[in-house]
């Protein structure tokens, strides 16, 4: 017999609702953008009640921040043994992520919102799946010989997101593929050359 007193399991999480909710948000910042995607248009939008999301999510800004920057549900591209290769491909999911009408409507706002640690954290989190995946890409290559040890791959990951995100922002998916080409052909040389941050 239990007391009346001990803790309860909690509700375990609905994936599809969590889905309807970061798609709901994706839909409305593109038509509606940043500031008018606020949490009550959200829940309606997607047919749940606010304190759903606010059970999943702490803030507005942490659902928009995994609506925009979390992973959609797509894993990380395998390693294909062609690093040129596998790189361009890394640069075109980026790309495409980044010129959607919902990164290009949410990401000025993000930015502009997340000066404190706490939110620095949360991006952080978001990206520690994709950013492992590209350390392992790159361990990859340098463990068969295909580039020598020294690159360092955050470095690498933040200059691949770096310049798909300003690409994206100032272009959308303008000259997309030269740019990949570009984008892919800079990457691989920094990480035949061992380039590391200083």
């Amino acid at each position: 017999m239990t007391s009346d007193n001990a803790p309860r399991p909690g509700r375990p999480r609905d994936a599809d609702k969590d889905l309807a909710v970061l798609i709901a948000a994706r839909h409305l910042l593109a038509e509606v953008g940043y500031p008018q995607t606020t949490v009550v248009a959200i829940a309606k939008r997607a047919g749940v009640n606010t304190p759903a999301i606010y059970r999943r999510w702490p803030t507005r800004q942490a659902l928009l921040e995994e609506a925009i920057h979390g992973p959609g549900g797509h894993a990380p591209p395998e390693p294909t043994g062609d690093l040129r290769a596998d790189l361009a491909t890394w640069v075109r999911i980026f790309l495409v992520r980044a010129e959607s009408p919902a990164a290009r409507a949410g990401v000025p706002g993000l930015l502009a919102d997340s000066q404190t640690e706490e939110a620095r954290r949360r991006l952080l989190a978001i990206g520690a799946p994709a950013r492992k995946a590209f350390a392992e890409l790159l361990g990859g290559a340098v463990d068969d010989g295909r580039i020598p040890p020294g690159a360092d791959p955050e470095l690498l990951f933040e200059i691949l997101s770096g310049a798909t995100t300003f690409h994206a922002l100032l272009r959308g998916g303008e000259d997309a593929e030269r740019f990949v080409s570009g984008v892919a052909d800079a990457l691989y040389v920094m990480a035949a050359h061992g380039v590391r941050s200083r």
